[in-house]
C-alpha cells in the first residue's frame, strides 16, 4: 500500500499512497484457417519485441553508470525493485492486480513529482516511518521473498510491464489502497478504476518527466 505524505501519495493499508517452436502448418491446413492460439513461444516473442521500449527506461536507471557491466547491475537492481513492489503489495491479486501496481510505479517513474529511478520511486521516504510510500518499504520487516512461486510471479509480471507486454488498466494512476480502508487523501485524487482489492486514483496536473514509445 502507499502511505501519506507532504503530497497526497498513498495509504497506510497496502498501497500507493499521495505525493512492470510451434510446428509449422501449412497454409492450406484447416487449423491454419482458423484463429491462431498464441503458443508461450508466440508470447515469448511479443515480450521480446517490446524491448526497445526500454530504451528510455534504461537510461535515466542506468544515467549513474559507467560501462556496460555497471549499467547491467544497475538495471537489475532497478528490476528487483519493481518485482518487490509487485511482490509485497499484491502477491495475493490476480495477475491484473499485480500488474496495475507495476504499472503504478512505472507512472510515478514518469512523473517529475518523483525519483527518477524505479527503486527511489518504491523506497521513497523508507527512513520515515508511516512516511514511506509503500508500506513494505518502512514496516521494519525483512524485504526478502520467501514465497518462491509469488517471487518467479512477481518478477514476471515487472518484466512485462518493463517491456510493454503489459497494458496500463489504471489509466496512468499514481496511487492507489485497498478497499478495505478510506484514507483523506483519495478525497484530493481523481478515482480511475479498481482492480482487485485496490481502487486506483490520478493526481492532478501530472508533471510528465518522460513517456515510453509506444
Amino acid at each position: 500500500m502507499i502511505l501519506l505524505t507532504s503530497l497526497p501519495l498513498m495509504s497506510v493499508a497496502h498501497g500507493a499512497s499521495p505525493s512492470a517452436s510451434a510446428p509449422v502448418i501449412p497454409a492450406s491446413s484447416p487449423a491454419a484457417q482458423s484463429p491462431a492460439v498464441p503458443s508461450s513461444l508466440d508470447r515469448l516473442g511479443s515480450m521480446i519485441g517490446g524491448l526497445h521500449r526500454v530504451g528510455t527506461y534504461v537510461s535515466v536507471l542506468s544515467k549513474d553508470a559507467s560501462d556496460v557491466s555497471q549499467q547491467e547491475i544497475a538495471v537489475a537492481s532497478q528490476y528487483r525493485c519493481l518485482a518487490q513492489a509487485v511482490y509485497f503489495e499484491a502477491r495475493g491479486e490476480t495477475k491484473a492486480g499485480q500488474q496495475a501496481v507495476a504499472h503504478v510505479v512505472l507512472n510515478r517513474l514518469r512523473d517529475g513529482r518523483y525519483p527518477s529511478t524505479i527503486c527511489g520511486v518504491v523506497y521513497q521516504n523508507k527512513n520515515q516511518p508511516n512516511r514511506c510510500q509503500f508500506s513494505f518499504a518502512c514496516d521494519g520487516r525483512s524485504d526478502k521473498p520467501n514465497d518462491k512461486w509469488a517471487w518467479r510471479q512477481s518478477l514476471k509480471v515487472a518484466l512485462e510491464a518493463l517491456t510493454g507486454a503489459s497494458k496500463d488498466a489504471t489509466r496512468a494512476s499514481t496511487h492507489f489502497h485497498a478497499r478495505s480502508v478510506e484514507p483523506e487523501w483519495a478525497m484530493t485524487l481523481k478515482q480511475t478504476v479498481k482492480v482487485g482489492q485496490h481502487v486506483f486514483y490520478q493526481e492532478p496536473t501530472p508533471n510528465v518527466r518522460f513517456v515510453a514509445s509506444r
